[in-house]
């Protein structure tokens, strides 16, 4: 075999071996280049949600009524005041209730 054929079909398997890399290396690139060409949009999201987030977090301190973790305490305490008053309705319901007798199976 000719030596220039030796040659030649080494550099063409050089270059395939390359191209794998190399396609990698330019995907990483365009990567980049898009990621950097959105960051002013990908810095106004992040703003936008620092400040959603900030509203989640005022709602869930109590501060004195207006809050949303307020209101559950207020509802917790009245679903404890209903439950208590109910159980004293109940009670007096028993008390002025006269037991039945059951009837003789006899």
């Amino acid at each position: 075999m000719n030596p220039a054929w030796i040659g030649a079909i080494g550099s063409l398997i050089a270059v395939i071996a390359a191209v794998k890399p190399l396609r990698w290396a330019f995907r990483l690139i365009i990567g980049t280049h898009e990621f950097i060409a959105e960051w002013p949009k990908i810095r106004g999201a992040i703003a936008e949600l620092r400040q959603e987030v900030s509203v989640i977090k005022a709602e869930t301190q109590p501060n004195g009524g207006s809050s949303l973790r307020d209101v559950l305490h207020r509802t917790a305490a009245d679903v404890t005041d209903i439950k208590t008053e109910q159980a004293r309705l109940r009670a007096q319901m028993q008390d002025c209730t006269p037991e039945r007798k059951k009837p003789d199976a006899g």
